[in-house]
Parts: structure tokens; sequence; C-alpha cells
């Protein structure tokens, strides 16, 4: 592997840019399959030896037994332990002979890094990338941010999560950015989910916001966009019965979740764009962060 482009992931990595930028190659090859079916045969959870591990993982088996399709049974799990640090050619070599598989994979920056190359060099293709972040100090704006680049609005985790953590009485911002934006054939324009509403702009009709208990333009910069006044209610023509998840211990279960539903295929709360945002800010923001404050990590959903 190429030393300089090494660093360059690992800086774009650990400086929290990688979804800001992309990864070349391997989002260009994403997969914009619709299902877990046909070509995939099974999916399978990898955990990448944090502190968060056990909570995602529970989310992630509520999901598949809420959702799993027959012959799914129970999701498969795989510590990476140290391997990926010192041996990362067995974690090549797990790639290598799981193909036609869907892996959900969680980790921190330092092994996404690694790990990203190991999935460029088993022509994996990346179907969703996030991170997640909890903020240190319970004075923050929001207490949970969440971001994505996924291969299409059928692999969008976003809404499910956002309709989730709203109940929950979280503060968060959740940006989603699509690679193929269109989805053919459904007719649905935004997401209805409860408590939100949702916007768009007349001149940028692939950006959505979904914004609850304040103000189109104040969600628009918390959410990290650029502030416009000419935020247009959108109406939802038609668009999925919203879906009771079960009950969840905390926001890393309900990343989780949400994530292994999109990876199963459930196409909850989808929409007709480019890049949308759900911004929630309750009253009681400043609340206890369930022992989980100050944590981060990325999530993937891969073919290989």
């Amino acid at each position: 592997m190429d030393e300089t482009r090494r660093n360059l992931i690992k800086g774009m990595l650990t400086g929290g840019t990688l979804l800001a930028l992309g990864i070349p190659g391997i989002t260009q090859a994403a997969s914009t399959a619709s299902a877990l079916s046909g070509h995939t045969r099974d999916c399978q959870l990898l955990l990448g030896s944090t502190v968060i591990d056990e909570a995602f993982a529970t989310g992630a088996r509520a999901a598949c037994a809420h959702f799993g399709y027959a012959g799914q049974g129970e999701l498969a799990t795989f510590k990476l332990g140290n391997e990926l640090l010192i041996s990362p050619q067995s974690i090549a070599d797990l790639l290598m002979r799981s193909h036609n598989m869907r892996w959900v994979a969680v980790m921190d920056y330092a092994h996404a890094a690694i790990f990203t190359e190991l999935v460029r060099d088993a022509d994996g293709r990346l179907l969703a990338l996030g991170s997640h972040a909890s903020a240190s100090n319970a004075d923050a704006v929001l207490s949970l941010r969440h971001r994505w680049t996924t291969a299409s609005p059928v692999y969008g985790a976003g809404g499910l999560l956002a309709s989730t953590l709203a109940q929950t009485g979280r503060s968060f911002s959740i940006v989603e950015n699509f690679l193929k934006a269109v989805l053919p054939d459904t007719g649905v324009t935004a997401a209805a989910l409860p408590q939100f509403s949702a916007y768009g702009l007349a001149d940028q009709p692939t950006l959505h916001l979904h914004c609850a208990r304040m103000p189109a333009a104040e969600a628009s910069q918390l959410a990290g966009w650029e502030t416009s006044a000419n935020w247009d209610l959108l109406v939802a023509s038609s668009v999925a019965a919203f879906a009771e998840p079960p009950p969840l211990g905390n926001w890393i279960e309900a990343t989780g979740y949400a994530v292994v539903a999109a990876a199963l295929g459930m196409r909850m709360h989808q929409e007709s764009c480019a890049q949308r945002a759900f911004v929630h800010r309750p009253d009681n923001r400043n609340r206890d962060h369930d022992g989980l404050a100050g944590k981060q990590f990325v999530s993937f959903v891969i073919d290989v």
C-alpha cells in the first residue's frame, strides 16, 4: 500500500473529516442493490474491541430479531481483538473468505483507517459509513452528533435513529449524504416523523431539513449547513407507517439498531434527496448522558 495514501487516510479519519472528504475509489464503487438478498446471503457483525461494542451489538441484535428475514437467524458476531493492529492480514483473509456477505462493522477511528484499506483491497462495496459522537460537556448545545455517507437513501438509517432518539429526550443532529439521490418509483418526497417538521430549499430541491422545537434556520446552522431564511415546508406524498422500535437502553444501542435495520434493507423513512439532516433539541437538553459522554466511533456497512 502506498505510504502517502495510508497517511492521508489516517489523517482524514483521526481528524474527523472523513465523511466530508469521502474515500476515493471505495465510495465510487458503492453498491446500490436495494435489499439483503440474491447476491448477498447473510449479514454479520464485526466488533472492533471498543468500549461501546456491547451496547452497539445489543441494538444490532434487537434489529436482527425484529427485522431479520427467513434464514438470517441470529446475528453472527466476530470480535477483532488486537488483530487489526498486529495481524491485519488475518482480517484481510476473513474478508476474502466471506464473499457474498454483508458486514456491519464498528470500531474507533484508528482501526477504521486500517479497515478501510483492507475493504478496498478486498474489492468491498461501501454501502454506508457513519461517524458517531457524544459531547463530553453537559452544557453542549447538542449532546449527540451523527454523520453518514451512504450509497443511496436505501441505506439511510438517519430517519429511524432520529425517531428513536427523539423519544428519549436527547438533543442531536444527524446529517446524511447520499451518493445516489433518486429513489425509483417510490413517490416519496419527505419523511413524515413524529415531532419533526420537514423543510426544503426552492433552489436546492435535493436538500431536506427536519427539525424539532426550533426554527429551520437555527436547525440548519446546528447541522453545520449554511443558514438560510428561505426554507419551505415540505409535505410527504407517500410515507411508510412509523415503526415503533423495541426498548433500547441508550443512544449507542439505538445507533446499532438503526444501522442494522438499514443493512437488512428495511427502507425506513426514505426520501428522494441527496442530503438531509435531522436536528432535535428538547427543553431538557443538559440531561445526563447515560454514562456514555465523550464516546465516538465509526460504523461501516459493506458488501464483500
